[in-house]
Order: structure tokens, then C-alpha cells, then sequence
């Protein structure tokens, strides 16, 4: 992986490189100017194995969550790369023709062009250097059966090479690196591709029956080669297909001296070869001149692609973590805070002997990097382990498509360890310089710091900074119409104002309770609500984590302070239960007189659950919607044909090859271009974009059920929106792939957008584009009239009707007829009859339910995936539930011993401990879940979600799944809990009393 984020990947590391030399001489300087200091900090670290193992564990999290998702990252691009290299070979160009303003060439189905301009092109760059081979391929789709297994394909890749130039190009071999003779084979004879050879469970040997223009033609399997563009994969996920001699694929294929497209080999072999494409493609086109073909950058193109696939899952990745990442953060505070007050009277002791403040951070920062060092290589290491497995999941759900390799480079587990390092450093060094300010005196007594009534001057600064900071980014966002830095600043800036306003006595409890409920107000009001008061922004990803993280904050702000309203409860409750009341009456106290490391612990579980409950609801809510009732448009059964060879209505083949049409209530017929058979841009701008079009006929325009979600001006209804299509070809309607905000496009398969409407409207005015064929340089202006509603997940693209496709495109990339059933047909049967009795056309005949099926069913598969890794944030919950346990027992003992003096009994003590971990469990999951189910539904029921239908109305709550991640929790609170009130409750009176 070469980038993520748009940043190099050799620049992050060279920057972090430098960043960790930093932290490291920050080490040294400790070391040989403070060595008492410094021994005595690293002494600290060895005192308690036990416990300096649970610290380790605690900071490693961080550096876990990067360096799996930066493995990730590399794996993907690896896998990916890997598979694009073996399918292509040698193969870096093709050329085909091309037309029309600043197209970007595509080799297209069934489109041809005479071989005698690959034998010219040949002829002009027979001395070019960078160039070593060109060879003429003809690569057209046929439908292929089995009849020993009558299994079919309706659509495999007949490919004719010209084995004389074939050398340049790596030859051919079969599935032992046996190296095959074209020329040799007999008459009839071909090399089947691995793929193909499985979907039809064909052998060597075996006669296969192909369909040219309707008409069975046998051949027979010679040889199975591995899948590549000579064997007819020229895609992943497809078929592949069979290859034999050009000469006598041009006589099969009844296409003498035609070719599809021209393959181009640069030297320098299979990878490097892919470096010399600019130089290609320039020698290509000036000898090409002013003919109507063009250089693709297949290898090019695609190896960018899976570029930008593995950044885009990685930036997810880690932009998720987040939550983890920052619930590490906290516990790094939280770590240094309990051995700040575990040490305070040695602290005080060694403060009154002389030790400056200064040197006391530095005693902290020594035993810090010592830690850091250890658990930032141990999360390196775990980290790839996680992203091995997640590689295995990966592999389960797209092993169709191509396989997973797992896959660890060196540059990005130095960056995630270095930026691990990095991290951790500077909370440990913040956290040591806060430690260091503390009173001599109370801390050798071991007192608390007394409270005051007015704040300091510090309080103040900060405050006023807060304001001023919180205003700035509210201006900036809204100028800019950006919900980042507005949504940050008008939640900084109420909780800056209360903490100024401190300065002036003001009570702490009602400044910071109105300034959090306003804020978790601004997060939470429902859609409808919000647009009324607060301008109408726009936002991406990174609005998750920011959400989190601030009302996360103001919750955890306003339970802290308004906790003791607990105390009350507790009374009551004391009243049934009165033996076990001054147990509950301690447990509660106690996190209560340190609000700080209790406010952490709780925003770290509640961080966590919220990421978790939010990705649960939205997966749960996203199957529910994408695969409902209106998910198909009406339709159940969709058959697809790629080839343009002559074929009957499609109502008349059905009867004609002796399918029941009585199971049949409407038909439909839609023909589609790809989007890189396609262009498409606003009018009045120059720049062409990528878009899929359709043509739908009037049959599929009046027999579909797809609602809109936004409507043009003028149209009182959606059945006004599609009637008018049929009936008007300078009409059309898009999809909501169209329209601006944070969708991931990954590649420029589908790069156009539309202007002057926004996800949420629910009308607009008509918008004119302009769509035209890249082959044929035709062109046609339409009038967009609707935005097709995201719970019609089958259909896809712009659709304008029959003619006015007809007048734009020559041939479509696809045609895909749609079937309506009758109630109670078993449509994955009939489809499977559809496709065996159409098998001489090449259709392709599916169930659409079990095609949503699957494709909600992979999306899930990686929103599941997506959960399993954040919830390794669970483990920061647990590890800071752990230390913040032992470290109790440790910080309490003379309390222990106290209490026990007085008359506690061990049991008491250790319900104490047990009670006090699960109140702040309790208080942490139960505010992440309330904030993730509250923010999942405004987000699931809103415009920008589901359009103008409401089809999210009725929410739903994936009570099981957060069920379990609340059971871990609290199941993982109690045993982290246990062990150290059981220590607590064993610890001997007089000892603990005497305990220094």
C-alpha cells in the first residue's frame, strides 16, 4: 500500500521515523543527564511483574488497532494486485476503437474492427523499444454446455490469439506449466480456462457444445489452462472462457478478419511492465494518428484500482478504530493517574528531599518508555495476527472473486509501530507533567487536593480559549458548509463556557449538566427537528467518530456530575438490604471522590459499546431495508444477456423453447451500457463522466415498483414521474448514487453527480445532462425528473426509454429482461428453467430475492466483520477494568485495613470492589448503548437515509446482538473485578494498616 489518506505511505513513515528518534532521545537525554532519575523509573516498571504485565496489555491496544489495519490494507492490495498480474500476464494495453470527446477507451462486447490495423500497428512499432509485443485478439462471449454433467454457462469468452506473437507474451501452459501448442492441436480442439472448466465440471477430453448465432457447435477440451486474458477472464468474478487460433476462432465465430482488440506487451516483464505504460500509450496514439482507436491502460488501471480498494477499506478501518484507539488513549491516562496515586506520599517524600518537579515527570516518562517500547512491539506483532484472521473472513466472502493472501509489509509495521510509540509517548508525557503538580504536604499525609469554590485563573485561559476556538470552527464550518469542524465547535464551545464561568463561583453541577444536555440535544434531535434550528451541512465518515466522541463526553460529563443522586438511591435500597449497605455505601463513594478516573473509565466502555451498537442497528436496519418488499421493483426474476446475436421477444422465446408461461404476469426488457461504455456530464460543462444508462422499455416502465425519493417540480406523484418517462424521450430518472455526500467510489467507474439537489430534499428542479456513446459519438440532451429511492437496490444508473436509447447507443453492454410470477411460484426453480431452456441465446436467469439475498449477505459479512474488529475495543474496557482493580487494591490498602478495624467483614469488603467495577461497567455500557440506539435511529429514519418514503419508519433494535456485547461486558467486568477483591478481602488487618 502506497498511500492512505491521500498521504504517502514512505512520507507517514519517514515523518514518524523522526517523531520516534524524538521519543527515544528524549529517553537518552533522561538517561545519561537524570541516571538516578531514570534507574528509578525503570525500577517501578520491574517491582510488580503481574501488574506490569496488565499495563503492557493496556497500552498495546492502540498500536493492535493500526498495525491490523494497515496489514489489512496491505493484504487487499496485495491479493488484489496479485490476481490482476495472473489474470493479465504480459498483457499492459489493449487497443480499440474509440470515439467521441475526450473518451476513455474500453474494450467492449462484440464490438469489432479488421485485422489489418493491428498488422499495421505492428508494422510502425516493430522498432519501438519500449514496446515487445503486440498480438490481434478476437474475445467474444458464447453460451457453453456440458452435455456429460448438463451443466451450462451462458456466458463464457471465445478467444482467438495468433500463436506467431504469442511468445512476447509469456505462451500458454496448462495446470502443470506444460507449455501448449496452439498450432498443434486438431481441428475442433481447445485449452478451456480453470474457472470455466469448474462452473461446467468439464475434463480434458470432454466435447463441449458452444452457441454461435443460436446455432451448437462442438469442441473439445485439449488442455485446462490457468485463468487469464488469453484463456477469456477479462474480469474478476467472471467465467473465463476457452482459446484457440485466431484464424480459426475468426471461422467459429463466423467473424473472418475481425479482431476485438489489440494486446500490448511492454518490456520489462509482468510487474515492471505496468511502470512503461505513459510511454506506451504515447508511442501507441502518435502511431495510431488521427484512426478512430485508442490505448487502454488495462494493467494500469487496474492495479490503481485495487490501490484505492485496499486504501478505502483501510481509511474504514481505521477511522473506525478510532474508538478503540482513543479508548487506549484514555486508559494511558488512567494507568499514570493510578500510579500517581498508589505513589503520592513517595512522590511528597522524594518532592520534600529535593527532587524538582521536573525530574519527577521525568522519573514518570522514563518508566513510561519502558512500557511503551515493550507493548507497542507486542501490539505490532497481534496486530498482524488480527489482520491474518481478518483475512480469513475476507477470504470466505469474496473468494469468488479473487483470493485472499495474507500479507504484512515492512513500511507499515514501522509505521504502526513507530506511530504507536508516538501516541503513547505524548499521553504518558502529558499525563506525567499533570502528576508532577501536587502539594508537598498533602501528598507526604496522603490527603486529598481541597475543593474549591471558584476554579483558577487556569480554568479560566482554557475556558476562554475553548470559546474562541468552539466559535471559530462554528464560522469556519458554516462558511464552508462543512459539518466537521461546525459540529466540534458548537460542542466545545457550551462546555468551555461552563468551565470559564467556574472562575467566578459559579457551581460546578448545573454549569456543566446545562452545557452537556445541550450538547448530547445538538447530536440527538431528531432530523426534522435539527434542520429547523442548525444549518443544513454536509459530512462524511469522519462525522461517526466525531459523533462518538462528543456526546460520549458530554454523557460521561453529566452522569459524573450528577452521580450523587446515587447516593439517594442506595439509601433506599439499603433499607431492604441493610447488611450489605455499607458495602454498597463504599463502593459508591469511592469513584465518586475521584471523578476524574471514574468519568474515564466510563467514557472508554461507553465509547466502545456505542461504536459497537451503532454498527449492529445499522447492519441490522440495512438488511432489513435494502432487501425488503420494494428492494426488487416488483420484479422476481431478472435473466441477462451479453451477447447481440439475433434473438425473439422475449415473451415469444420463452413459449418458443417450451418454458410455462402460464407462471408469467409481466415481462420487461431493460438494455444497459456500462459505465465505461458510457459518458455522461451536466449540460453546459465540457468534462465527460462515467455513469451506467439503461433503456427501459414500456413494459418494464409500467409493470416496475419503484418509488422515488425526490421528485422534480411539476410531478404530483411518482406513477406522474415514470408515465412520463414512457412517453417522453428527452425524460430520465437516476439512481441516489448521484447524489453529493460521503458515498465511497473506489476507481471512476461511476464518477458523475448531480448539482443543486442534496440527499433529504424530497423535490427539485429538473436538471439537463448530457449522455452520449464513447463508440458510435452520438449524444442526446434528457431532463433528469427523479432520484430512484435506495430501497430499489436492483436497479441502477440513469433509465431513460426505449428511444431515446436507441437514438444515443449502438449496441448495449447487457440486456437484462425482468419477470414477474405468479404467487406461490418456486422462483430460484423456474429461473434455473429459464436458464436451461434459453441456453442457445446465453441467458443468464436468476431469482432476484435470492440475488439481494446474496449481495446483503456479503455486505453484511463485512459490517459483521467490521464489528468483530471494533470490538477488540472491548478489550481496552477490560484491561482498564482490570488495572484500575489491582491498582485499587494496591492505592486502598491502609483503607482496607480501616475498614476491616472497624468491623467490615471480608465478604463486605470484597462486594465493595465488585459492586464498584460493575456500577461503572453499568454506567458506561448503558450510556454507549442509549447514545448508539438513539443516533443509529435519527440516522436510519432520516431524509438523507431513506428519502421521502419513510421506509425506515419502523426501526428496528438488534436486541440480541447487543445483548451479547452488553454480556461480555459485564461478564468481563465481574471476573476482572474478582480476582482483586478477593485479594482485597484477604489482606490481613494489621498488615494493611502498617502497609507503606
Amino acid at each position: 500500500m502506497d498511500n492512505i489518506f491521500g498521504i504517502s505511505m514512505q512520507s507517514i513513515m519517514l515523518a514518524l521515523l523522526i517523531a520516534f528518534g524524538l521519543c527515544l532521545g528524549v529517553g537518552g537525554w533522561i538517561y545519561l543527564r537524570q541516571r538516578i532519575i531514570f534507574r528509578m523509573g525503570i525500577r517501578n516498571a520491574r517491582r510488580r511483574p503481574a501488574q506490569t504485565s496488565l499495563i503492557v496489555i493496556g497500552l498495546m491496544l492502540s498500536t493492535l488497532i493500526i498495525a491490523a489495519a494497515l496489514t489489512t490494507g496491505d493484504t487487499l492490495n496485495y491479493s488484489v494486485k496479485a490476481t490482476v498480474l495472473d489474470v493479465l500476464q504480459h498483457t499492459d494495453e489493449l487497443v480499440v476503437p474509440v470515439n467521441g470527446d475526450d473518451a476513455e477507451p474500453n474494450a467492449q462486447q462484440s464490438v469489432t474492427f479488421p485485422q489489418q490495423v493491428a498488422a499495421d500497428l505492428q508494422a510502425a512499432l516493430a522498432d519501438d523499444p519500449v514496446i515487445d509485443g503486440l498480438m490481434p485478439v478476437l474475445a467474444q462471449p458464447v453460451p457453453i454446455l456440458n452435455p456429460k454433467t448438463q451443466l451450462s454457462e451462458p456466458m463464457v469468452t471465445a478467444v482467438g490469439i495468433d500463436p506467431a506473437v504469442l511468445d512476447p507474451f509469456g505462451g500458454l501452459r496448462d495446470l502443470e506449466g506444460n507449455d501448449i501448442d496452439l498450432t498443434a492441436l486438431p481441428e475442433g480442439a481447445v485449452v478451456l480456462g480453470k474457472t470455466a472448466a469448474e462452473r461446467i465440471d468439464a475434463g480434458i477430453g470432454d466435447t463441449l457444445t458452444v452457441y454461435i448465432k443460436n446455432q451448437p457447435h462442438d469442441i473439445t477440451v485439449a488442455a485446462i489452462a490457468p485463468d487469464s486474458i488469453l484463456t477469456g477472464m477479462q474480469d474478476l468474478g467472471q467465467a473465463g472462457g476457452f482459446v484457440m487460433t485466431l484464424d480459426r476462432a475468426q471461422a467459429l465465430l463466423e467473424l473472418p478478419d475481425q479482431i476485438s482488440f489489440i494486446a500490448v506487451s511492454n518490456a520489462g516483464g509482468v510487474e515492471a511492465g505496468a511502470e512503461a505504460t505513459d510511454a506506451a500509450v504515447a508511442a501507441i496514439e502518435a502511431a495510431l494518428g488521427d484512426a478512430p482507436y485508442g490505448a487502454v491502460r488495462v494493467k494500469q488501471r487496474a492495479l490503481n484500482t485495487a490501490e484505492e480498494g485496499a486504501n478505502v477499506f483501510t481509511s474504514i478501518f481505521l477511522v473506525l478504530g478510532l474508538f478503540s484507539i482513543a479508548a487506549g488513549i484514555l486508559l494511558i491516562f488512567l494507568i499514570f493517574v493510578l500510579l500517581a496515586a498508589e505513589r503520592k506520599p513517595e512522590m511528597g517524600m522524594a518532592r520534600a528531599v529535593g527532587m524538582k518537579r521536573r525530574q519527577l515527570t521525568e522519573m514518570f516518562l522514563a518508566e513510561g518508555i519502558a512500557y511503551d517500547l515493550v507493548s507497542a512491539l507486542i501490539g505490532s506483532a497481534l496486530g498482524v495476527g488480527v489482520a491474518f484472521v481478518i483475512a480469513g473472513v475476507m477470504g470466505r466472502l469474496v473468494g469468488d472473486f479473487f483470493t485472499i493472501v495474507p500479507t504484512a509489509h515492512w513500511r507499515s509495521l514501522v509505521v504502526a509501530y513507530s506511530l504507536g510509540v508516538v501516541v503513547t509517548f505524548v499521553t504518558i508525557a502529558i499525563s506525567s507533567w499533570r502528576i508532577s503538580r501536587l502539594n508537598i504536604v498533602r501528598a507526604i499525609r496522603d490527603i486529598p487536593e481541597p475543593q474549591r469554590q471558584r476554579a483558577g485563573n487556569r480554568w479560566l485561559i482554557f475556558g476562554i480559549l475553548g470559546v474562541v476556538l468552539g466559535a471559530l470552527l462554528m464560522w469556519v464550518g458554516a462558511d464552508s458548509e462543512k459539518l466537521f469542524p461546525y459540529s466540534i465547535g458548537i460542542s466545545v464551545l457550551p462546555l468551555s463556557l461552563a468551565a470559564a464561568l467556574r472562575r467566578f463561583g459559579l457551581p460546578a453541577r448545573p454549569l456543566y449538566t446545562v452545557a452537556s444536555l445541550f450538547v448530547l440535544a445538538y447530536w440527538l434531535l431528531p432530523d426534522s427537528i435539527h434542520q429547523k434550528i442548525f444549518p443544513v451541512l454536509t459530512g462524511g465518515m469522519e462525522m461517526f467518530f466525531v459523533s462518538g466522541i462528543m456526546m460520549v463526553a458530554a454523557a460521561t460529563m453529566a452522569i459524573i456530575w450528577n452521580a450523587e443522586i446515587g447516593t439517594t438511591l442506595v439509601g433506599l435500597f439499603g433499607r431492604t438490604f441493610s447488611r450489605w449497605l455499607p458495602a454498597v455505601k463504599t463502593a459508591v463513594a469511592y469513584p465518586l471522590a475521584s471523578k476524574g478516573r471514574t468519568g474515564m473509565t466510563i467514557a472508554m466502555f461507553s465509547l466502545i459499546v456505542f461504536s459497537l451498537v451503532m454498527m449492529a442497528t445499522i447492519d441490522h436496519n440495512f438488511t432489513r431495508i435494502f432487501s425488503g418488499e420494494e428492494a426488487a421493483a416488483g420484479w422476481d426474476i431478472t435473466a441477462t444477456r451479453v451477447m447481440n446475436d439475433p434473438m425473439p421477444p422475449f415473451d415469444q422465446a420463452l413459449a418458443e423453447s417450451g418454458v410455462d408461461t402460464s407462471r408469467v404476469t409481466a415481462t420487461g426488457r431493460v438494455r444497459q451500457v456500462a459505465s465505461y461504455d458510457s459518458q455522461i456530464r451536466l449540460a453546459g460543462t465540457e468534462e465527460w463522466k462515467r455513469y451506467t444508462i439503461n433503456g427501459a422499455d414500456a413494459s418494464f416502465i409500467e409493470h416496475s415498483h419503484a418509488p422515488l425519493s425526490i421528485r422534480a417540480t411539476g410531478y404530483d406523484s411518482d406513477a406522474a414521474v415514470w408515465e412520463a418517462l414512457r412517453q417522453n424521450p428527452d425524460l430520465a430518472v437516476i439512481d441516489s448514487v448521484a447524489l453529493p455526500g460521503p458515498t465511497v467510489q473506489i476507481g471512476s467507474a461511476a464518477n458523475f453527480f448531480l448539482q443543486g439537489v442534496q440527499p433529504g430534499d424530497t423535490t427539485m428542479e429538473p436538471i439537463q445532462v448530457e449522455i452520449g456513446d464513447p463508440v458510435s459519438g452520438q449524444t442526446r440532451t434528457v431532463t433528469i425528473i427523479g432520484v430512484i429511492n435506495p430501497t430499489v437496490s436492483v436497479l441502477y444508473g440513469l433509465y431513460v426509454n426505449d428511444e431515446a436509447f436507441d437514438q444515443v447507443f449502438a449496441q448495449p453492454t447487457q440486456t437484462m429482461y425482468y419477470v414477474q410470477t405468479q404467487a406461490g411460484t418456486d422462483n430460484v426453480a423456474f429461473a434455473k428453467e429459464i436458464k436451461a431452456k434459453l441456453i442457445a441465446y446465453g441467458v443468464q436467469a436468476e431469482s432476484l430475492e435470492k440475488l439481494i439475498e446474496q449481495g446483503t449477505g456479503v455486505a453484511r459479512g463485512f459490517l459483521m466483520l467490521v464489528e468483530g474488529f471494533m470490538a477488540l475495543g472491548l478489550v481496552v474496557g477490560i484491561a482498564a477494568l482490570g488495572v484500575i482493580a489491582f491498582r485499587s487494591v494496591v492505592e486502598r490498602r491502609q483503607q482496607i485495613g480501616m475498614l476491616r478495624a472497624i468491623g467490615y467483614s471480608r465478604a463486605m469488603v470484597g462486594a465493595s470492589f465488585l459492586i464498584e467495577s460493575t456500577m461503572i461497567t453499568v454506567l458506561g455500557v448503558g450510556s454507549g448503548t442509549i447514545l448508539g440506539l438513539i443516533l443509529s435511529r435519527n440516522l436510519m429514519t432520516s431524509d438523507e437515509f431513506t428519502g421521502s418514503s419513510g421506509a425506515a419508519a419502523s426501526f428496528l433494535v438488534p436486541w440480541g446482538t447487543i445483548a451479547l456485547f452488553v454480556g461480555i461486558a459485564l461478564v468481563a467486568a465481574l471476573v476482572m473485578a474478582y480476582i482483586p477483591a478477593r485479594k482485597a478481602a484477604s489482606v490481613p488487618i494489621a498488615d494493611a494498616l502498617r502497609y507503606e
